[in-house]
């Protein structure tokens, strides 16, 4: 882990693309050197139904969701997330300068006793990471 998700409103659809911010924020966690490779995973996806602030058709949101294994103290969970939201918000700051945008990251834990996986690695040199 992380499993990062990223939602945004769809009228940022072909400016998210265009950032690579999903690329971005799995490259970030990477170099936090903090996470197995094999566990990163990075997902996004518009939301076409959506209303941000007044309304006005240009708003637009990002919203972020980092979700890591239980364990790590706050220190480490600070340094992860100020990282991966410095990323982002570089990658985005095109955006930021041509229309209205809010960003919000958050880092979460998943519950150890709730969370139940299954992992299949194609390869062994997956499973091997700092």
């Amino acid at each position: 882990m992380p499993h990062i998700t990223i939602d945004y409103t769809a009228n940022l659809e072909a400016e998210i693309t265009e950032s690579q911010l999903v690329n971005t924020l799995h490259q970030a966690a990477i170099a936090t050197g903090i996470f197995p490779l094999w566990g990163i995973r990075t997902l996004a996806q518009p939301h076409a139904d959506y209303r941000v602030a007044g309304g006005e058709a240009r708003n637009g949101f990002i919203k972020v969701v980092v979700r890591i294994a239980p364990g790590r103290d706050v220190a480490v969970r600070k340094r992860v997330t100020q990282a991966l939201f410095d990323a982002a918000v570089a990658q985005l700051a095109p955006i930021y300068a041509r229309r209205p945008l809010g960003f919000q990251l958050e880092l979460t834990e998943f519950d150890a006793e709730l969370c139940l996986q299954k992992i299949h690695l194609d390869s062994p040199k997956d499973s091997t990471t700092p």
